[in-house]
């Protein structure tokens, strides 16, 4: 029986996948054959006469995301070790150190629990990838405060909340992650701009700290029949083997974590162009991928568009009808390269499209919950899309203010090369 978790692997279920697929291909079912050679590494060299199990196995299991079958088992087997251990109600992971979890929301805080971990739990849920980043520290929480308060709370009913709670709410999560009362700190990451980016900040601010381990848990990938984006969607045997692939912070990787930070908080993308350029984030395995992301956010220099912008009008440009807003949200995330936004951050990023005079999208059925607005575009919208018009917008990334007399804008499509001419100034 399959999984409700598609991070859940049954060793049994994908033998007879592998028998199934194999008897297809020798029926002459193409494709059963397109679905092997896709995934095999010697496509060229195997056809319908003379394809083995042992062959349709290996591309299987690279399908899932390992490297081979033996691999496949070995992953299987472990998950299956650790699903016992949690039956078992063995002694927690983390009971060697008093330890604090750092993650970017509370997805897994629950999941932790029943793995067994006994250190107290802080999430960070400040979106620092969405807004403006304030150089000075003074002013940063602040003015994060004040985005959330302006852009994020009233589409789920929270405006009225005062904006001096949130400063108070994000003011004692730091104190929490600066205490002296924690020997270890665990930061549980993705490789998506949301994570990396509180990685980094929160890594800044521990940069004077003497007595506590600082630790990191990063996955980019994690083998299952869905694609992964983050520890939310894995059970709980899956979270609790994670634990053996934290690493330690260094003072190598701190110094890159602040050399990163800097450049986000910077007025100026060639910062972090120069960054990219330079190749000295190995430290940080993932982050490079997420400052290029982070940089897409920066209008295409063709339409004004931010690369989620961009992406989320495609969807519209392809439905007939109206659709829900929770709809346009799924069919976006199948488009993200680098999924890194939760539905309200993505819903708020968008809103703006629906005002001023031309606005590129419509919005109806507003007396529903948000989730339920739907969302069209527009004549102008159309336009914008296929590079007839330039938007011009006012918005943050990061530490750039792309304002509307003047702004830095992305040549999208030189991304791989990040060079620094496809950053240009415009004056309109």
């Amino acid at each position: 029986m399959q999984s409700l978790n598609s991070f859940i692997l049954n060793l049994n279920q994908q033998k007879n996948i592998a028998k199934k697929r194999l008897k297809a291909i020798r029926n002459g079912e193409l494709s059963a054959m397109a679905k092997v050679q896709k995934f095999h590494t010697h496509s060229i060299q195997i056809n319908a006469n003379n394809i083995k199990l042992a062959d349709v196995q290996y591309a299987l299991a690279r399908e899932l995301g390992l490297p081979s079958w033996s691999k496949l088992k070995q992953h299987i087997e472990e998950l299956d070790h650790h699903r016992q251990a949690i039956s078992d109600h063995v002694a927690p992971l983390d009971s060697d150190a008093t330890t604090l979890h750092v993650r970017c929301g509370h997805d897994i805080q629950s999941k932790l629990r029943e793995c067994r971990f006994e250190g107290e739990f802080l999430p960070l849920i400040d979106p620092l990838c969405i807004g403006p980043l304030p150089a000075s520290q003074k002013d940063f929480v602040v003015r994060r405060a004040q985005y959330v308060h302006q852009t994020l709370l009233p589409i789920i009913g929270r405006a009225e909340e005062e904006i001096d709670c949130i400063i108070e709410s994000e003011t004692a999560n730091l104190a929490k992650l600066l205490s002296e009362q924690y020997e270890r700190i665990v930061f549980w990451v993705e490789h998506d701009c949301y994570d990396q980016l509180m990685l980094v900040y929160a890594l800044t601010q521990l940069e004077s700290a003497q007595k506590t381990t600082v630790e990191i848990i990063e996955v980019n990938q994690f083998p299952g029949t869905d694609r992964f984006i983050g520890f939310g969607q894995l059970p709980a045997e899956a979270i609790r083997s994670c634990w053996q692939k934290r690493k330690v912070v260094t003072p190598k990787l701190m110094i890159q974590a602040t050399k990163c930070w800097q450049a986000l908080i910077s007025s100026q993308p060639s910062s972090l162009v120069d960054l990219l350029q330079s190749d000295s984030l190995d430290c940080l395995p993932n982050m490079s991928k997420a400052l290029k992301r982070h940089l897409q956010e920066l209008p295409n220099h063709s339409t004004g568009l931010s690369l989620t912008q961009t992406l989320a009008m495609q969807v519209l440009s392809n439905e007939n009808v109206p659709i829900t807003a929770s709809s346009w949200f799924i069919k976006y995330q199948k488009k993200e390269p680098l999924p890194f936004l939760g539905d309200v951050m993505f819903y708020a990023l968008l809103l703006p499209l629906a005002q001023g005079d031309t606005p590129l999208i419509k919005l109806t059925n507003q007396q529903s919950p948000w989730w339920e607005h739907l969302v069209s575009i527009t004549e102008y919208g159309q336009a914008c899309l296929i590079s007839d018009i330039v938007y011009i917008q006012d918005y943050w990334v990061g530490g750039i203010h792309c304002k509307k007399t003047a702004q830095w804008q992305w040549d999208h499509q030189e991304t791989n090369t990040l060079s620094v001419k496809s950053l240009i100034v415009t004056d309109s």
